[in-house]
């Protein structure tokens, strides 16, 4: 019978995941190795997503055949044919989207041996430091707190809470939007009315990142003075982007408001 040639059948793959932001392309890590000589029109190389095993792309007879590619991927996927030669059957995914997350198999094969490795990739992105306005009124009249965040994916946790840290967050109104990459913008509003010295909190937790990012806000009425404290627990250290949205009324009748951060 003719020699074929044999692939080795371990096949390389990143053991951790792969993580792209949304927008970005991203490429899927996959080796294999073969005899010295080996004839690689026979070699097969399939990338395909479990369990149900759509078509990512496929390479053989020395060109891409895309005819039983899935919808999902037409025009983003690419190989790499001229590194077959080192055993290089790398994906790359082009514009990565949220639902690409998941695993993806890189399959190997020269029609006598198969051999074939799965790669996780995770669709994330941090997101940047957030943007506090407080909005100070007339006395008597609520205080706007606002929080902005952006530039992150997935959508995040967000929690307003009390002095007595309970949670608050039905209280808030919170709008959101996403950017032609795919990001969130999220903005979140707690009105309160402070007739005393109050502290409210505000908590971000992104747990695919490892991001978490606290603030307190002191309001005290009598003095006109509000305290922002930082506080995180979290890997990645933020710093506090201040932004100070001073809401004046004609004449406060002598009660000026001072804000320090």
């Amino acid at each position: 019978s003719a020699f074929l040639p044999t692939v080795s059948l371990a096949v390389v793959v990143p053991r951790s995941p792969v993580t792209s932001p949304p927008g970005s392309d991203v490429t899927l890590s996959c080796s294999f190795s073969y005899k010295a000589g080996a004839d690689l029109t026979r070699v097969v190389v399939t990338w395909q997503r479990p369990p149900a095993d759509h078509v990512v792309h496929s390479f053989y007879y020395g060109q891409d055949q895309l005819d039983r590619q899935n919808e999902t991927y037409r025009n983003r996927t690419q190989l790499f044919p001229e590194q077959l030669s080192v055993g290089n059957a790398s994906l790359r995914l082009k514009q990565v989207r949220g639902e690409d997350e998941g695993w993806y198999t890189c399959a190997v094969t020269n029609q006598v041996e198969n051999t074939k490795g799965d790669v996780r990739l995770i669709v994330a992105a941090p997101y940047r430091e957030p943007q506090l306005a407080i909005g100070l009124p007339r006395p008597g009249d609520p205080v706007t707190l606002t929080v902005k965040v952006a530039g992150g994916y997935p959508r995040p946790t967000l929690l307003w809470l009390n002095a007595a840290g309970s949670d608050i967050t039905n209280q808030s109104r919170t709008n959101q939007s996403v950017d032609s990459r795919g990001l969130y913008q999220i903005q979140s509003e707690l009105e309160a009315v402070v007739n005393e010295a109050e502290t409210f909190t505000f908590v971000l937790d992104h747990p695919v990142m490892e991001q978490r990012v606290s603030r307190a806000v002191t309001l005290h009425p009598s003095t006109g003075k509000s305290i922002i404290e930082q506080r995180s627990r979290l890997p990645v250290t933020f710093s506090l982007l201040l932004v100070l949205l001073l809401v004046l009324g004609m004449f406060l009748y002598g009660a000026g408001a001072a804000v320090t951060g």
